[in-house]
């Protein structure tokens, strides 16, 4: 009973695989075409969550225009095509290629970093393309690990996750990077963690809340923790595209030193951060997320103001 699905799976993925490596093969331009004509499709054909990323924008964005609105939303799916599809192009695309589409800023940090012996963690959110972040581990002795969530559907999980380690960096699924980084630390490795910080808590776990773009915000504390924990620094990764397909990496120091900040200081930072990037190119965040769906179910005191 156990070997048709199993048989059904392997289909499946060399029929996955050999769409997903054309796709990743396409030159940048392709890839800009193709990316316009899903996101046409699904915003203005599929209205997919079309009502939500209305909603989300305009709570966060009141005073601006209707029409400033909706040219942000159709550059929003733009946005989310191009994400996913970078993905792919950086699986099967030449390592030269890919390299080529990244520049690195603030890369001192990092090696100053390691020649201090210290570990760092860097805070990523579901903006612009944060998927080229592998291609730093030429530049640095860190040993490098990328936090994921498991999909449900795995043969595109081993396409993501291939992509993401192509560079040299071990995959951890987000409940066991913990685990990892301590036996790391333990080992005496120095390591280099990757996270994306900006999820939405489960309803029962909204416990940590704060102020982004005037709305009450609930926010995940555990990337926090788990630097205070192993005392690693702590950094956002600010991405800025500089054409389609194309990107420059910033890193900002959110403290060198977790373990010594207050409770919530570098949640607080990292969202920080993240408001000044929403501020100047709103379009590049993922709309499509119910962000505030919870923010009136909970008493005022129980509420963090940043």
């Amino acid at each position: 009973m156990q070997a048709m699905p199993k048989k059904g799976y392997g289909i499946v993925d060399i029929l996955l695989r050999s769409v997903l490596l054309c796709v990743g093969l396409l030159p940048r331009r392709c890839l800009c075409a193709l990316s316009d004509a899903l996101a046409f499709v699904a915003g203005r054909v599929v209205g997919y969550r079309r009502r939500v990323v209305m909603d989300n924008l305009q709570k966060a964005f009141p005073d601006k225009p209707e029409k400033e609105r909706r040219r942000i939303a159709a550059a929003t799916y733009r946005n989310f095509f191009d994400a996913m599809l970078n993905i792919f192009r950086i699986r099967y695309a030449s390592q030269r290629r890919v390299m080529r589409s990244v520049t690195h800023v603030h890369l001192k940090m990092l090696q100053d970093l390691y020649a201090r012996g210290g570990s760092g963690i860097i805070l990523a959110a579901h903006y612009s393309c944060w998927e080229y972040i592998g291609t730093v581990q030429p530049y640095i002795g860190h040993r490098s690990v990328a936090a994921y969530q498991p999909l449900s559907f795995a043969p595109l999980e081993r396409v993501i996750a291939e992509a993401r380690g192509r560079f040299g960096a071990t995959m951890a699924a987000l409940r066991e990077v913990f685990r990892v980084l301590l036996e790391s630390q333990a080992h005496g490795e120095v390591t280099l963690a990757l996270m994306v910080a900006d999820q939405s808590p489960a309803r029962g776990a909204c416990t940590h809340w704060l102020t982004l773009l005037g709305q009450r915000t609930p926010v995940l504390i555990g990337p926090e923790r788990i630097a205070q924990k192993l005392g690693c620094a702590v950094m956002y990764l600010r991405v800025v595209e500089l054409r389609r397909f194309c990107y420059q990496y910033e890193l900002v120091m959110l403290s060198e030193n977790a373990a010594q900040e207050k409770p919530m200081a570098v949640t607080k930072k990292f969202y920080a951060e993240l408001e000044k990037d929403l501020l100047r190119a709103p379009h590049c965040w993922m709309w499509t997320h119910r962000r505030w769906k919870n923010q009136n179910r909970y008493e005022v005191e129980k509420i963090c103001e940043a």
